[in-house]
């Protein structure tokens, strides 16, 4: 089984210019670095060249060519001085959108520009000839387009009206066919073997929305080729009960008394539960059921999500209801999509559904081999599922997949090898599916699958007037400056691994602090944040104490936080306290020392080796950094070129272990030349029989060496910073003893590469001091930077400077194409132990 997201385009076949006129301003967005940027996007397919150039007379241009892969070109001048001008060439690895990014080459540049992106044709995929057809032929080899995951795909473009109803069949003897169907705005829907058969797939589907819509005709594995034919039936209405409303609110339309727009359906009951789903990636949806006596049902955020709301209302047969589609804030505006499901979905009816089956030879296998067996049924939110499966002749599995979502297995859950559960509240309509197979591969014998869909949410009693029906709601909003308190219980929704949650949302400006405290006397509490892009802070026992969970931070992006209030283990119940602070957050520790000192090492004019760029002035930019963090300069010992060497190395060590103690942090940095020996001797903690070096203006210094040295200064946390090539290596010797934490500017067979762009000797370099220096780690803006905020700054640039930058780096001993990567050892540092902590 797999669950792949696609995105995913055909190459373009004809040679193709645009230009366009812009201005980097301030407002724009900026890159890692600092500077503005403006990007823009063409579609190219494999092989296709795509050329931008960039001019300008108010800055000093620069350009960026990002592949849908993450492979980047770039270009400072076109010609060496030609600072108004810039010129990237990129070839397209692989069908997609190619992104263009115009920039500066200083942080703060702004003004006018011009831009001129062409593209040259290569080679187009293969795909089945014809547009809509009912059948088509075609075949899947070389030269065909490929998916992220390296299977060989051909496409089929079709226009479908809102409502249409859609029927794909797609059957090949020579490989195992997949089958996805894509939507305009993204969305699909895919299918491996229709009813079990590894030579068919098949899709069935009611189109949401009028527009271009894609089918995808490719492989179950990488690399399986052959012929294949592909049916396609269209046409005709939805399914009884069963409608698809697009829509949009705009000014004009009737307002709610508190002012947001609506507009407004009608669906007439069916003695069973409606399913009424609204979605817009352009607005944030808000959903609202009026029911013929007066009671009204409403979500906001369905499972928290942004762009969608859901409800499930139980109805009567023949009443009128009211589907009131509105905005959570007044004045927004924007298309959305709405589906109605009058008719139960066709869920399951109430008690247990017994199966008995055998895995034997014959049965369709996973990919490790095991055999499988799969059955469906139709479920919607409010349900809950409990799925056990038996066997007394082998070592049962169970996965049940959702419509949307992962799908959630389990080995042993029942208690036994012989028996596996899975329980889940469903949060979707349509058809779950669950595969019954087993624990290792070729075990064979007969089961017994349960499905027991009999429990629903309990609901709770009628809220008081002014209050929402929190059966419909699940989530409640929370102010910046709040305390609430709730209750988990039996009629809460669920986390896929049991614990019983609820769910709190808040609104946040990016830069702002915040702090969330959840507490309980009868729970383990438990504590999950989630950013409005799904970033997720989770925290068990603050500080030891199993009744208090705490997570505090700086707003990254502003938007809506999800608060989910939980239980350490499943199916604890019991009262929890919720509080949201701001003046109580992100007060830094105190650091574990009162005085810092360095040692700060760049070799730049080396005669021995050939010379580099820029490393002497990383080392005076870091000693400068650390004064700003707090150093005496007369505390820091600074040796550069000439003055290097191994001799003075060992007497700066001894000067500044003589007048240190545990209360000092010290600091040593290099930027130069790393290297490798062979060694004699085995070392069980370093097995690659190489030992790594800092190579100063004279000779060299092992990593062994750097370790007894460090070893005679009596600080108790020292920060060891080594930006050069095999710099990885050294984690495994010097961050060997307590107190200290390293950061190396690549692993340790990988070579690093000089930061031309911002004129530094090495990326660790550069971002270090601008970590320091400019105060850029200090993320919740509270003062002090912790060991997570610095390797979280770091990580973060080196992501966006290097490793989707795509620079190609050759790997000692090997000439495959690698990526620079920053290797980050905290030894015993803690995460939020305070490394540096600013003055006013």
């Amino acid at each position: 089984m797999r669950f792949v997201l696609l995105l995913l385009t055909l190459a373009t076949t004809a040679a193709s210019a645009q230009t366009y006129s812009g201005r980097l301003a301030p407002g724009d967005v900026t890159l890692g670095s600092g500077e503005f940027r403006d990007e823009f996007s063409v579609e190219a397919g494999a092989g296709e060249t795509v050329e931008a150039v960039v001019t300008s007379d108010d800055f000093d241009t620069y350009v960026i060519l990002i592949s849908p892969s993450g492979a980047q070109e770039e270009n400072d001048d076109c010609t060496d001085g030609e600072t108004t001008r810039s010129c990237a060439t990129l070839v397209n690895d692989q069908a997609g959108t190619v992104r263009v990014l115009v920039t500066s080459y200083a942080v703060g540049e702004t003004g006018a520009y011009a831009l001129s992106i062409s593209t040259a044709s290569g080679p187009a995929p293969q795909r089945p000839s014809g547009g809509a057809a009912d059948a088509e032929a075609g075949s899947l080899g070389p030269g065909d387009a490929t998916l992220t995951s390296g299977e060989f795909f051909d496409r089929m473009p079709l226009r479908l009206g809102a409502g249409e109803r859609i029927a794909i069949g797609l059957t090949s003897s020579d490989f195992d066919p997949y089958l996805i169907l894509k939507s305009p705005d993204g969305t699909q829907e895919e299918n491996d073997d229709c009813d079990g058969d590894v030579t068919r797939s098949c899709l069935e589907a009611v189109a949401s929305e009028a527009g271009e819509w894609e089918i995808l005709v490719t492989s179950y594995r990488p690399g399986e080729t052959g012929a294949y034919a592909l049916a396609v039936d269209r046409g005709g209405a939805a399914p009884s009960g069963s409608r698809v409303e697009a829509g949009a609110l705009a000014p004009g339309d009737t307002p709610l008394t508190s002012g947001e727009f609506t507009d407004r359906y009608t669906v007439t009951g069916t003695g069973g539960p409606v399913v009424v789903d609204l979605t817009s990636t352009e607005f944030d949806p808000y959903l609202i059921v009026e029911a013929p006596g007066g009671e009204q049902f409403d979500n906001d955020d369905h499972e928290g999500s942004l762009t969608r709301s859901l409800l499930v209302v139980d109805t009567e047969a023949g009443a009128s209801y009211d589907v009131v589609v509105t905005s959570y804030a007044v004045g927004e505006t924007g298309r959305y999509r709405l589906s109605i499901q009058a008719d139960g979905g066709g869920a399951a009816s109430d008690g247990v559904r017994r199966e008995r089956g055998t895995l034997a030879s014959g049965d369709d296998r996973l990919d490790g081999g095991e055999y499988v067996d799969k059955f469906t049924f139709t479920g919607v939110p409010g349900q809950r599922l409990q799925a056990d499966l038996t066997s007394d002749v082998f070592d049962t599995y169970l996965v049940v997949d959702p419509p949307r979502g992962e799908a959630i297995q389990d080995d042993d859950g029942g208690g036994r090898t012989g028996h596996s559960r899975v329980e889940m509240d469903l949060t979707e309509p349509g058809t779950y599916t669950v595969y019954v197979t087993s624990y290792a591969a070729d075990e064979t014998g007969a089961y017994e699958l349960a499905l027991d869909l009999s429990e629903s949410f309990g609901r709770p009693a009628e809220p008081a007037a002014g209050e929402r029906d929190i059966y419909s709601q699940r989530t409640s909003a929370l102010t910046l400056a709040e305390t609430l308190s709730g209750t988990l219980d039996g009629s809460d929704q669920r986390l896929q691994s049991g614990e019983f949650m609820e769910v709190h949302t808040f609104d946040g400006d990016a830069g702002e602090p915040v702090r969330i405290e959840m507490t309980s006397a009868e729970v383990d509490t438990y504590l999950i944040v989630e950013s409005p892009s799904g970033e997720r802070i989770e925290n068990d026992d603050f500080e030891g104490d199993q009744t208090r969970s705490v997570v505090e931070f700086a707003m990254r992006e502003a938007g809506r936080y999800r608060v989910i209030a939980t239980t350490y283990r499943p199916g604890e119940t019991g009262a929890y306290t919720v509080r949201v602070s701001q003046a109580d957050a992100l007060r830094p520790d105190p650091p574990a020392y009162d005085r810092i000192v360095g040692l700060f090492v760049g070799i730049s004019d080396y005669t021995r080796m050939g010379p580099l760029r820029w490393t002497a002035q990383d080392a005076v930019e870091a000693r400068d950094a650390m004064v700003r963090a707090g150093m005496a300069p007369g505390d820091g010992i600074l040796l550069t070129d000439a003055d290097a060497t191994v001799a003075n190395v060992r007497s700066a060590i001894d000067r500044l272990a003589a007048s240190g103690n545990d209360r000092t942090l010290f600091v040593f940095f290099f930027s130069g030349h790393g290297g490798q020996y062979a060694r004699t001797g085995f070392q069980r903690e370093d097995p690659d029989g190489l030992d790594e070096s800092l190579e100063m203006y004279d000779a060299e210094i092992l990593d062994d060496e750097l370790d007894a040295l460090f070893a005679r200064i009596p600080s108790s946390r020292q920060l060891i910073v080594l930006d050069a090539c095999f710099s990885g290596g050294f984690a495994k010797d010097v961050i060997s003893r307590p107190g200290r934490m390293g950061l190396f500017s690549s692993e340790e067979d990988v070579v690093s590469s000089v930061a031309v762009k911002f004129e530094a000797g090495g990326y660790l370099s550069r971002f270090f001091s601008d970590a320091i220096a400019g105060r850029q780690a200090d993320e919740d803006a509270n003062g002090g930077v912790t060991a997570l905020e610095l390797s979280h700054y770091l990580y973060n640039r080196f992501v966006g400077d290097i490793d989707a930058n795509g620079r190609a780096l050759l790997v000692a001993r090997d000439t495959r194409p690698e990526h620079q990567k920053l290797v980050v050892d905290r030894g015993s540092v803690g995460l939020y132990d305070t490394l540096f902590l600013f003055g006013p």
